[in-house]
C-alpha cells in the first residue's frame, strides 16, 4: 500500500493535466478505502498518457 502511494505521488509530479489528476485522485481514494482493484483500474487509465509522454521525450 505504501509503495503504491509513493508511485501515485511520483506520477502526480509528471501528470499534471486535469484528467490525469482526476484518475490519480480516484486511485488514491480507492487505495485508502482498501479497494486495490479499483485503484489499479484508475491507474491503468493513465498508461496511454504515460506512453505519449515517453514517446515525446524520445523524439
Amino acid at each position: 500500500r505504501q509503495q503504491m502511494m509513493r508511485g501515485i505521488e511520483q506520477l502526480s509530479q509528471v501528470l499534471t493535466d486535469p484528467d490525469s489528476r482526476a484518475q490519480l485522485t480516484a486511485a488514491t481514494t480507492a487505495l485508502l478505502d482498501g479497494q486495490f482493484y479499483q485503484a489499479l483500474k484508475a491507474l491503468r487509465m493513465l498508461l496511454p498518457r504515460e506512453a505519449r509522454l515517453l514517446a515525446a521525450t524520445q523524439a
